[in-house]
């Protein structure tokens, strides 16, 4: 096994990292049991030390092999062109374990800007191999989690806020990898929760996502696919009903004409109403989706909806002179849809009714919460 390292210490990039590479495929592709990632073999520990000396440049052990150096801009992009090559090509079986062994294990600055890169790069050329890793790996890192938030900010920096013209590799995202694009909307519904008006998504980007998911129903419940196995999962409906809901009051009582602004969100509210009330409607599609794909995870708890009614009262009540209590009913009602859907759908699962009878005390009255809650109370509903 040495021999590997032995070979590489004499060569100089980009020759070695392109040896590396080819080891690295040998390794995870080999019927060898002791190439098998958890193991512990020694192909397994060999491979872990070439991918730190000479794709990564940062021995684990401190050891210098060869005549390592800072990579300048043009050979980091040689770099890239290589890993994302290797990851194209190798097996699919084999691919997420050579990306693990490179990208894995602890979060290192230098390590997640190049991850950073390699997924834009990826993103840029349509390499669904290159995204399909990236996808696997947010989840094991959590969608929600700030090392996960980063690199999805820098993706939106990119796509949507340096260039915020319609780009047709970000529009076709869903066709190139559905998981990634998944796990991308659960972390970016992290970064802009659209509670308060500074914390809205950009327009672009709701376009996006808006589009995906109402092109899709199958889309937000990529994740949960995989739960037999991997456990963890992520699922960005929250955060998109967030957006349909909190969003919604937001810009109808804090958005004011401002051509400066760079969200543009606040100059055309019409147009961010149309693509709310979209999104709205491509979720209750969506669960509908869920059922039919015969999965049985809890998307929900009653607690995300308890906090959304909170503050939907919240806003409610500190702008009442903006709202009329009739498109606030809408947005009452637009959440009673999607609880009703999720609950009939499998998303959310009661085990009492206490929660519902809360919700219902916290909203206003409204004859789509009494029938949700009926089951659970003995008050008359109110038929008027």
């Amino acid at each position: 096994m040495s021999k590997i390292l032995k070979r590489l210490s004499v060569l100089e990039f980009p020759e070695s990292s392109r040896i590396a590479l080819q080891y690295l495929t040998s390794c995870f592709t080999s019927s060898s049991g002791g190439a098998i990632p958890g193991l512990g073999g020694g192909a397994e520990n060999f491979a872990v030390e070439v991918s730190q000396d000479y794709v990564l440049f940062k021995s684990a052990t401190g050891r210098t092999r060869g005549p390592q150096k800072k990579l300048n801009a043009i050979q980091e992009l040689q770099l890239l062109e290589m890993v994302c090559s290797c990851l194209q090509g190798a097996p699919q079986s084999s691919r997420f374990s050579i990306f693990s062994v490179i990208f894995g294990g602890s979060i290192e600055v230098a390590k997640t800007t190049l991850l950073t890169k390699l997924v834009s790069m990826a993103l840029s050329i349509g390499s669904g191999a290159v995204l399909d890793c990236a996808a696997l790996w947010m989840q094991e890192q959590g969608c929600h989690s700030s090392t996960v938030c980063d690199l999805v900010q820098r993706l939106v920096e990119d796509y949507c806020l340096l260039f915020p013209e319609i780009s047709n590799t970000f529009q076709t995202l869903p066709s190139v990898s559905p998981l990634f694009t998944c796990n991308f909307i659960t972390a970016v519904a992290t970064i802009y929760p659209f509670h308060e008006i500074s914390r809205a998504p950009p327009a672009i980007l709701l376009d996006y996502i808006t589009s995906w998911v109402s092109g899709d129903p199958c889309l937000c419940s990529e994740s949960v696919r995989l739960v037999r196995i991997q456990a963890s999962f992520s699922c960005p409906f929250f955060g998109l009903v967030q957006w349909c809901t909190l969003g919604q009051i937001l810009c109808t009582t804090q958005c004011e004409p401002d051509l400066q602004s760079n969200n543009k969100l606040h100059s055309d509210k019409t147009k961010t109403f149309s693509l709310l009330s979209k999104l709205h409607f491509s979720i209750l599609q969506s669960f509908q989706a869920y059922k039919s794909m015969e999965l049985n995870q809890e998307l929900f708890h009653m607690s995300h909806f308890l906090s959304i009614a909170r503050e939907l009262v919240r806003l409610y009540q500190l702008n009442k002179d903006k709202i009329q209590e009739e498109e606030f009913q809408t947005l009452v009602d637009r959440l009673g849809q999607i609880i009703q859907v999720a609950i009939v759908t499998g998303g959310l699962k009661l085990s009492s009714g206490k929660e519902i009878l809360t919700l219902c005390e916290i909203l206003p009255q409204n004859r789509l919460l009494q029938i949700i809650a009926r089951p659970w109370t003995t008050q008359p509903m109110d038929t008027s």
